[in-house]
């Protein structure tokens, strides 16, 4: 059941457990023998001279004199730090990185830095590497801005913000090595800070809601009207245009029939339930979805992907609930190898005439079969092995017939057979 709570938000994401503490706009530091806060300042602020802040928001009286064992807050703001990078590692489609003025095509091995953007087009899928092992995946019709990426001088604290500026982003983020180190993701109306998860944040220009939902991990939600939630793993959060947030478990897996099988037609197909709810359903070519290529949102009784390449796929499926919320993954392998053939059949001089024609790689013999009546009946004729596209048949006795052609693939050691509908034409007596 979902849980409503008013008010604009702000989202906090950890992993439950002793260190579940989120890192915030402060970074500790230990106070050893021999430290002066003018030294420390020396080492680890932007502007040495900013250790009058750190003693001021401390307290210290005396900048030489600090008792062994205190614990300074230094704000991340003022601290020395080393530009981390992001780095293309899968490009497909219309993918732009934008840094200022500059705009250029995105291609894998390409790196981006802090204050970048990295923008898609329909049917554009990208992800980026972090240096901690960390993924961002981007998919169409997104922009995703790189709002801080720093590894600081004072603990190798690591600070990295994205801005979800429109579409959506899911995070894959690396097992965070210190509670000093952040990892954010922002939308219009919120910011999860992540330790440790798998998640997905969007943008719903249509609705005004923004998105979260968690595979890996947990939210602790801070409200501004000063009340908190917790969403844990499994569960995702809506927050509508007016500052609802609506938090809910997670819609099981969907079990889609025939989701494996061999995709052999011109188009790669998958049939959905069509009970008039809403699926998104992506394609990678790798079961961890790096190298998406495909991402459809379908309310039908199918979701059509085109004219794939031959190879081997993935497919992941999610119903969103009726607050949009996008449920539990199910992930299904399959193989596409193009094996299609269309034929027609028209009245000779001296009979019936019926041609073909076939698509696909290796080697393609063709499968004939007509039948007297039903399409369930006897085969009449029935020549397999063919290499020719047509066949010719005289003295039809007057009735009803049903006719189809079969494409037998012979590839990599594996064969198919893909047949076309039965298509019925009458013999009439003269």
């Amino acid at each position: 059941m979902a849980k409503k709570t008013s008010g604009f938000l702000i989202l906090a994401v950890a992993l439950l457990g002793p260190s579940s503490a989120l890192a915030g706009d402060d970074i500790p530091y230990h106070v050893v023998k021999g430290d002066t806060l003018i030294a420390l300042g020396e080492k680890y602020l932007l502007r040495p001279a900013d250790y009058r802040i750190v003693q001021q928001t401390n307290r210290i009286g005396n900048p030489r004199m600090i008792p062994v064992g205190k614990i300074l807050k230094f704000p991340r703001h003022l601290l020395k730090y080393e530009a981390a990078k992001a780095r293309f590692i899968a490009v497909r489609g219309g993918v732009s990185s934008v840094q200022g003025n500059a705009r250029a095509q995105a291609r894998t091995g390409a790196e981006l830095r802090e204050g970048a953007a990295v923008q898609t087009e329909a049917g554009a899928f990208a992800t980026l590497a972090l240096d901690d092992g960390s993924r961002v995946s981007v998919p169409s019709n997104s922009d995703v801005k790189i709002v801080r990426l720093r590894k600081y001088y004072l603990g190798s604290a690591l600070d990295y913000d994205f801005q979800v500026q429109r579409g959506a982003a899911r995070s894959k983020v690396a097992p965070l090595q210190s509670k000093n180190d952040r990892y954010q993701v922002r939308t219009p109306k919120a910011v999860s800070a992540v330790r440790g998860t798998d998640f997905q944040t969007r943008v719903d220009e249509t609705s005004g809601n923004d998105f979260a939902e968690v595979d890996e991990g947990a939210l602790a939600v801070d409200l501004t009207n000063g009340k908190s939630a917790a969403v844990g793993a499994g569960f995702g959060l809506a927050v509508t245009a007016k500052g609802e947030a609506i938090s809910e478990a997670l819609l099981p897996a969907v079990a889609l029939v025939g989701a494996g099988k061999l995709q052999n037609n011109p188009a790669v197909r998958f049939a959905l339930p069509g009970d008039g709810k809403a699926y998104r359903l992506s394609v990678a070519t790798d079961a961890g979805f790096v190298e998406q290529i495909a991402d459809v949102l379908s309310r039908d009784e199918s979701a059509d992907f085109g004219a794939l390449e031959d190879g081997n796929y993935f497919l992941r499926v999610r119903q969103l609930s009726p607050a949009g919320i996008e449920g539990q993954p199910a992930v299904y392998a399959f193989k596409r190898r193009l094996n299609s053939v269309s034929g027609n059949v028209a009245p000779a001089a001296d009979g019936w005439v019926f041609r073909w024609a076939g698509v696909g790689k290796g080697a393609i013999r063709y499968h004939f079969q007509l039948v007297r009546g039903t399409p369930d009946s006897v085969p009449f004729v029935d020549e397999a092995g063919l290499l020719v596209q047509q066949l010719s048949l005289s003295d039809l006795p007057p009735g009803d017939y049903h006719w189809r052609i079969g494409s037998v693939q012979y590839l990599d050691g594996e064969s198919d057979t893909n047949w076309t509908p039965f298509e019925k034409f009458t013999v009439t007596a003269d």
